[in-house]
């Protein structure tokens, strides 16, 4: 029997600044009527005025944190009538809870199942998955970094310099390097704050520093049959403060074979996990050998996100 499919008309896009933009445009070139929530501080924002609808969230002293309140945004959604919700990057793009909620209250979120952003938004249990697939992985902490004596026995086994990191979100932030013990206990201060800041949890983890590598990412789309596609790869080593400036694609002087192992290898990640919709799996690049990273399931491909997603509910 053919999957029904389901047209939305209205979209409420939970972000703000160049990518709500984005996606708001991206609605309106699909006929859809767009919503938008801005702070306060945001009230002359250039998003709130791209969308044909725009609400205030939280209150004049909250610049940012609104953008987290997954229950104030779900009763935007539903006292307008919203279709569906689109999380842009950062933020609750990779929060299972308001995916989860938007689906109880019958709400398209638009970006992967709650069950595969349970899998994925850790990034400890993500390599955990992309090891069962037989991707390398670079070494990590294997304990749960409850006490300082753990840290520090966790930290010895990796052997410094080491990469402290965030478990949750993504985009460069939550991470920092410690290159000796005397500096370990400020990087683990520094990325716990501001992962408690931006994603709201604060757990960390431990990794082996690459001292030289390129970031390499391979992009996927994937349907809710098992079909998945890799659409190639691209190089995003050009970054400032961990955030990519150029993205060269095909990455270059990587030998073709290589290249091809690995998108048979993106590809078996996917159905290993049953993932849909869009996402990029990303590596570190080193002495011929690529390393797993993380993938990304937050959804930045506005137009072809929202097409997609309605030929899949």
């Amino acid at each position: 029997m053919k999957e029904k499919r389901t047209r939305f008309t209205k979209l409420l896009v939970a972000n703000r600044g160049e990518i709500a933009i984005r996606i708001l445009r991206a609605g309106s070139e699909l006929k859809l009527r767009t919503v938008a929530i801005y702070t306060y501080e945001d009230r002359y924002s250039l998003h709130r005025y791209k969308a044909d609808e725009a609400y205030q969230i939280g209150e004049q002293d909250e610049p940012l944190k609104p953008y987290l309140y997954i229950e104030k945004i779900i009763q935007v959604a539903k006292k307008n009538e919203v279709d569906a919700i689109h999380p842009g990057y950062g933020f609750l793009s990779e929060n299972v809870q308001f995916a989860r909620r938007c689906r109880e209250e019958g709400i398209i979120f638009i970006g992967p199942a709650p069950e595969v952003m349970d899998k994925l938004g850790d990034k400890v249990a993500a390599k955990k998955i992309a090891s069962a697939v037989n991707v390398p992985i670079i070494e990590d902490s294997k304990k749960k970094l409850t006490s300082e004596e753990i840290i520090l026995e966790e930290a010895k086994r990796i052997g410094f310099p080491i990469m402290v990191k965030a478990a949750a979100g993504g985009g460069g932030k939550g991470m920092k390097v410690a290159h000796t013990k005397a500096n370990l206990q400020h990087a683990i201060d520094i990325t716990k704050a501001e992962s408690k800041a931006a994603f709201g949890d604060d757990t960390i983890f431990l990794e082996k520093l690459l001292e030289h590598p390129r970031h390499i990412e391979f992009q996927v789309i994937a349907d809710n049959f098992g079909n998945v596609v890799c659409l190639g790869d691209r190089d995003c080593s050009m970054q400032r403060s961990h955030q990519k400036v150029v993205e060269e694609a095909p990455a270059p002087g990587i030998p073709k074979e290589k290249r091809e192992e690995m998108i048979d290898k993106c590809i078996s990640f996917c159905q290993h996990i049953g993932y849909q919709n869009a996402g990029t799996l990303e590596f570190l690049y080193q002495d011929g050998e690529f390393y797993f990273i993380e993938m990304t399931t937050n959804i930045i491909i506005a137009k072809i996100d929202i097409i997609f997603l309605e030929t899949i509910h």
